[in-house]
């Protein structure tokens, strides 16, 4: 065989391989077999890919000489050399430089050793390469490698108790072989072949029995080298680099100019566009054409092309042989299947004390309907382990359950909007930007006997107000101090058969100077003296009252229709005022009704003023005036039990509130000129802003309803706060504030201004909860009224309370 390449170019020593049969006579060579005692010529503490410390470079150098060649001669001498070592035994025979001289090889010489261990080191290098020029064999096709019994990639301990491992791809059975197996005396008598054979042949070692094929397969020296390699931790090519050094391509040092700085702009970029100006002057051209216009370059129009006028044309009844349409007719949007719960603590083997029930709780279960029950059909139990959890009874049910669920049950697909909640809520001043408004109780005037007040009023100077109670009276009161002034028994007046009535309504005269109060109690009417004021308010009401029963002792002649329900009566005044100026004071005129009269109301002159009584029928509504002691009946019929009405403020209106509508009436054309729909149950009072464009409704149906008269017949704003019936609700005549009462005990009071430019709604805003009243009999607060000049206010209620909220 041609030897190899030198490991090395300053190596001293070229190993080369030598075919062992040709000098195996020679005993002067101390070089052994390459298959006796492997193990010992290498050292698991030195690395193993070189033979002594300065080799790596060498043996390094010899691999990329030693891999495969181009040349076709090479490459069938490592052929040749690799399919002779498995029939001849291969052996290294290091070639020397010339021997020492004879005084060096004395044995007790200091030089004799160092030689010894250098020759040692070329053996031990010479070994190492010849078995890394195993790893560069060229021959790595696998084609050999696939075995001779195709039974498929099976464990054979399967077949240990039948006599064949398997079954080929003809469905024969592959039968055992009877090398290897070490069973029986003829397993016993193969082994110690085997001993025998390893003693004779040396190759015998590294053959192995390939149970599967039933042969047995020699180790070729690549693989051998292989094995040892990762056998002492090693790689199993030698070329491999476990951690190759890191190679920086860019260095981290910053340059001074980079690779694409200090490049001039190219000269495209101060050029204009050829293709842009190419499509501008076909689109000029179409434009001067008339193909195109202004429309569609803006976008407006899409395609200029003229539409195409659907025409009747004729077609086919029946298509014939065509397939049916449903297959080309898209299905509905496949839409998952909701999920089934989680399961919660309640159904855990060990649940906490408070999930698991009493007795009592078991009974009120049993009641309920499933759907009802805290856990469904889950009844929490505890158990020591989870072992000693059973089937679960209602397992069935549930899936049984849950696929009607999902056959049965249709499924919709909804959107979902991500939209932040806060940006839903209007953005509203703070309160405390808001003030004035009444906020603090600070007078309470005690009734005595404490009936249930059902309306109060306010004189126009702020100074006096008067309240209407179930008990029949009318008392008078200061409200600065809280004191009662004057008490009036109307209520055994207007009662009739010895019992007395009760006071429903009263009202103060809205023009100041005119110390008047309307009260209403049964089916009467009185207008009161209230005997407060100066020296010329008393006068001026002195000649009002006086005027009143003039024309009414000398007989004011009113239409047969109305005389019927109507009579005006003149009291006579013994007792004295409250003002040393008051000439009159108590019941001037008493106005007999044939039905009981709920409401009263002044108009904003002072001089008319309009009567309710919802059982009246035509007469419900009535209308009177003081001066001339006349009544007129606006209608001739009514729809619907009316429960309140109220003049406009500057226009000759009249609101009239049914239990669902509101409708407002021109008193002078005697039409009809708007309808409302506040869309309630029942309506229980109205109030009217001083400008006259809004009104305010109280339901019995916890409604706050909002008018704007420019606006639309509909509501502008339904407001629901409350949690009972609203018995009373009142804008304020000078200040931005309203008020609402209910049978809750509880006081709204809102922030409500109304701007004069109609491009602007009106603010509402909610600013304090007074709670002044207690709940008796389903009853709480009954009437609220504003102060004329200042943002007091006074509420009444069952409980027999008045109060007076200050902002304070």
């Amino acid at each position: 065989m041609t030897k190899k390449k030198p490991l090395g170019e300053d190596d001293d020593v070229s190993p080369s391989i030598v075919d062992s049969s040709e000098g195996s006579d020679s005993e002067e060579s101390n070089e052994e077999p390459y298959d006796s005692d492997a193990d010992e010529n290498y050292n698991d503490n030195e690395p193993i890919d070189s033979g002594d410390e300065g080799s790596d470079e060498g043996s390094d150098a010899g691999f990329e000489d030693q891999g495969s060649d181009s040349d076709e001669d090479s490459d069938q001498e490592e052929e040749s050399a690799s399919d002779s070592y498995s029939e001849t035994e291969l052996k290294i025979e290091p070639t020397l430089t010339p021997p020492p001289p004879p005084s060096f090889k004395n044995s007790g010489s200091v030089r004799s050793a160092v030689h010894e261990r250098e020759l040692e080191k070329v053996f031990d290098s010479a070994a190492v390469g010849h078995n890394q020029s195993l790893l560069h064999v060229d021959d790595l096709s696998s084609d050999d490698e696939e075995g001779n019994n195709t039974i498929g990639r099976v464990p054979l301990h399967w077949y240990d108790e039948y006599d064949h491992i398997g079954y080929d791809v003809k469905g024969e059975k592959v039968m055992k072989g009877t090398v290897g197996d070490g069973e029986g005396e003829s397993g016993v008598f193969d082994e110690l072949q085997d001993s025998l054979s390893k003693l004779n042949d040396p190759n015998k070692r590294f053959t192995i029995y390939d149970s599967l094929n039933a042969k047995e397969v020699t180790l070729t020296p690549r693989e051998i080298e292989v094995i040892r390699r990762i056998q002492a931790g090693a790689y199993a090519h030698p070329e491999h680099e476990g951690n190759p050094d890191y190679v920086d391509y860019f260095s981290s040092e910053k340059e001074i100019s980079g690779i694409n700085s200090g490049r001039p702009e190219p000269k495209r970029n101060f050029q204009g566009s050829k293709i842009e100006a190419l499509m501008v002057r076909r689109l000029l051209k179409r434009l001067k054409d008339g193909k195109i216009d202004m429309d569609y370059l803006t976008g407006k129009k899409k395609d200029m092309n003229p539409k195409k006028e659907e025409k009747d044309d004729p077609f086919l009844m029946w298509k014939g042989g065509e397939e049916d349409e449903l297959l080309y007719r898209k299905g509905p949007t496949h839409i998952a299947a909701a999920k089934a719960k989680p399961p919660s603590t309640a159904e855990s083997y060990n649940p906490p004390e408070e999930y698991i029930p009493n007795a009592e709780e078991l009974e009120a279960w049993d009641k309920l309907d499933v759907e009802d029950r805290p856990y469904g059909l889950v009844v929490p139990k505890k158990f020591k382990n989870l072992r000693s959890v059973g089937a679960y009874q209602h397992s069935l049910r549930e899936r049984f359950e849950r696929c009607l669920d999902l056959y049965l049950a249709p499924r919709e697909m909804k959107r979902r909007l991500n939209i932040d909640p806060e940006s839903l809520v209007p953005q509203l001043p703070k309160p405390q930007d808001l003030k004035p408004y009444p906020s603090i109780k600070c007078v309470e005037f005690n009734t005595p006997g404490k009936p249930k007040i059902r309306d109060v009023t306010v004189s126009g100077d702020g100074q006096y107000m008067c309240s209407a109670a179930e008990d029949g009276y009318v008392r008078l009161w200061e409200i600065h101090t809280g004191r009662l002034m004057k008490s009036w028994n109307i209520g055994e007046m207007a009662g009739e058969n010895g019992e007395t009535a009760t006071v429903s309504s009263v009202e103060w005269n809205p023009v100041s100077g005119r110390n008047l109060i309307l009260a209403c109690s049964g089916s009467s009417v009185f207008v009161l003296g209230s005997g407060t004021g100066g020296e010329e308010d008393c006068e001026t009401t002195s000649v009002l009252a006086e005027t009143c029963v003039g024309k009414v002792k000398g007989g004011v002649v009113m239409s047969e229709k109305v005389q019927r329900v109507v009579k005006w009566n003149v009291l006579k005044v013994e007792e004295r005022g409250v003002s040393k100026f008051s000439t009159i004071s108590g019941p001037l005129v008493h106005i007999k009704l044939n039905t009981k009269t709920t409401l009263s109301s002044w108009h904003s002159k002072g001089d008319y003023f309009v009567t309710v009584s919802p059982s009246a029928g035509a007469a419900a509504v009535l209308i009177h005036q003081l001066t001339k002691g006349t009544t007129q009946q606006p209608f001739g019929k009514t729809k619907g039990a009316i429960g309140d009405a109220k003049f406009h403020p500057t226009k000759p209106f009249l609101f009239v509130a049914t239990q669902q509508y509101v409708k407002i009436y021109h008193l002078l054309k005697q039409t009809m000129v708007k309808k409302l729909l506040p869309n309630c149950k029942h309506l229980t009072s109205i109030s009217i802003h001083s400008s006259g464009d809004h009104v305010i409704c109280g339901t019995l149906d916890r409604k706050l309803i909002w008018f704007d008269l420019d606006l639309s017949a509909k509501p502008y704003k339904t407001l629901r706060y409350h949690t009972k019936a609203i018995r009373a609700a009142s804008f304020h005549k000078s200040h931005p504030l309203m008020a609402s009462c209910s049978d809750d005990g509880d006081v709204h009071v809102f922030h409500a201004r109304v701007y004069d430019d109609l491009m602007r709604n009106p603010l509402i805003v909610p600013v304090k909860i007074l709670k002044g009243h207690e709940v008796v009999g389903r009853l709480g607060g009954l009437g609220l009224v504003w102060c004329r000049r200042l943002p007091w206010l006074i509420t009444c209620g069952a409980d027999g309370r008045i109060v007076l909220w200050q902002d304070l």
